[in-house]
Order: structure tokens, then C-alpha cells, then sequence
């Protein structure tokens, strides 16, 4: 699988180096779980389709009429089409400088005094009217023959950032553009934090910037087994405390607890309590 960096694999000579990078992104094409690091934060804007992003810590699905802001790091990015046309959204690449520069520059540095806590990796919000014209402004913007000033791109990133965080100052602070947890606490969060999504242990690895070797030996040093087994396992808890409730159906458990075919979820709860799924639910409700 290809590994993207964002925005630098995709930048023309003039984007090199540059603190804000604006893109406009369409595609006809449906895409799964690319790896991606994305090298500086990011304003995600979908304006047709949906994407989903997975990190080391959650899983976010954004729909047309949403927007994120996403601090830089590794993901895997999926991407759907709308019923109708390609999908489309509208980037903004910028560095932890230009943000630092817009807290003194408009917020007398009011995120200081935010609680460690509080940080979080990545924002979502609704488009309002005003996000849907800023968008409609800066396509405008980037069909004109001439190419935008550096000047006009921080001045239009800044508009939307002035504008979220008049809206809701808290929550913009609470985006963390700070360096990610020690590596041992963010390989547990992945871990702990992916346990019914189906994604590959590789991914896993991907998510916490170690080559799989490497994450399969800190996984055993943490967790004192390996990453298959315990992933496995905590699967099979999670599958027997579902089945223990009589709404639940065994033949739907399985997706709920991240394997894609039921067959394989029978093979691997059979090893694990003795019995199919169906035969532990009639054991515990009878």
C-alpha cells in the first residue's frame, strides 16, 4: 500500500516550504484506508461525498456539510462518493507556526491557561451560511488565473479560524497542536481504541509511527502477549457480553465487534469459550 504525505506529494514547486497551502480536491474514485501523514494541520472541508479518518486515538466520518480540523500525524483516510458526481472537498495545509503567530495576533495568548486535558487531536463542525460562502469564496479565489498570494491564503485561513473561534473560543482551543502522548501511551490508546474496528495490525502500526516488527515488540513488552491474541480476545469478551443480552442476534454480533465474515467470528469464539456464539447466547439466557 502507498504511503501519502500531505500536502507534500501532491505540492507544486511554487508550495514547497510554504505555512498555508490551499487545495480544492476532486476524485471519481472510491478509496480505503490510505495511509497518510499528514506532515501539517489541516482544514478539512467536505463539500461532496464523505471521508473517514482513523487515528491512533478515534474514528471520524466527515459528510458534505462538515468540516475538521485535524492536527498533523498519521491516518487512514478513506473516501466515498456522493450518489451523484465525484467527491470534493477543500484543503487547508498549515504550519504550527501559523497558528502559534494567530493565537498572539488575535487572542493575546488565551490558549495558554487551557487545561492539558482538554487538548484533543482534531475538531469538528457544522457549515453555517458563513462557512458555505467562505468556501464558495476561496473556490472563486482559486479559479482565477493568477495564483494566490501568500499573503491571501493566511489572510482566508485566518478568517475562518477568527470566525470559529468567535463562534466558540473553547473549542478551538482545545484543538492540541502539541507532540503526541509517550509511545508507550499512544500504543495503548491505538490498541485499546481499535478494538472492533477492522483495520490490519500493519495499520495499527502505521497509526503509532512504527514499522510492524517494532509494534509487535512493544506490544509484547506491554501487554505481555501478542498483538493478534490480545486483539482477538478482547473481541471474543466483547462478542459473549453482547450475546448475554436477548436482543442480540449472533448472526450480527459479529460486525459489531469488527470481523468481516461471520465464519471466521465463529472459528475464533469456538476456540475461545468452547461453544458457537449461538450455543454460549441459549447457555446464558436459559
Amino acid at each position: 500500500m502507498v504511503i501519502y504525505n500531505l500536502p507534500d506529494d501532491f505540492n507544486s514547486a511554487e508550495e514547497q516550504g510554504k505555512p498555508v497551502i490551499i487545495r480544492s480536491h476532486q476524485s471519481s474514485t472510491r478509496s480505503a484506508n490510505n495511509k497518510s501523514i499528514i506532515h501539517q494541520n489541516m482544514v478539512d472541508i467536505i463539500i461532496a461525498g464523505k471521508k473517514t479518518i482513523i487515528d491512533a486515538y478515534n474514528i471520524t466520518s466527515l459528510e458534505a456539510g462538515e468540516i475538521m480540523i485535524l492536527s498533523k500525524g498519521s491516518s487512514l483516510i478513506s473516501q466515498a462518493l456522493p450518489q451523484q458526481g465525484p467527491f470534493h472537498n477543500l484543503a487547508i495545509y498549515f504550519t504550527n507556526e501559523v497558528l502559534a503567530d494567530f493565537w498572539i495576533k488575535y487572542t493575546s495568548g488565551s490558549n495558554g491557561s487551557l487545561k492539558e486535558n482538554a487538548k484533543q487531536p482534531f475538531i469538528t463542525y457544522h457549515q453555517d451560511v458563513f462557512i458555505r460562502n467562505f468556501v464558495n469564496s476561496v473556490l472563486l479565489l482559486l479559479e482565477l488565473p493568477a495564483k494566490l498570494s501568500d499573503q491571501l491564503k493566511l489572510l482566508k485561513l485566518e478568517e475562518l479560524l477568527l470566525y470559529l473561534f468567535q463562534t466558540n473560543p473553547e473549542k478551538l482551543q482545545s484543538l492540541s497542536m502539541i507532540a503526541k502522548d509517550n509511545e508507550e501511551m499512544q500504543l495503548r490508546k491505538a490498541a485499546e481504541s481499535h478494538i472492533t474496528t477492522p483495520i490490519s495490525l500493519d495499520e495499527l502500526a502505521f497509526l503509532c509511527n512504527t514499522s510492524l516488527s517494532t509494534f509487535k515488540r512493544k506490544f509484547l513488552n506491554i501487554y505481555g502477549t501478542s498483538p493478534q491474541r490480545w486483539l482477538t480476545r478482547q473481541k471474543m469478551h466483547l462478542a459473549a457480553n453482547l450475546l448475554k443480552h436477548p436482543q442480540e442476534r449472533p448472526g450480527s454480533v459479529y460486525a459489531q465487534v469488527g470481523y468481516a465474515n461471520q465464519s471466521s467470528f465463529i472459528l475464533a469464539f469456538k476456540k475461545e469459550y468452547g461453544v458457537t456464539p449461538k450455543e454460549y447466547q441459549l447457555r446464558n439466557l436459559s
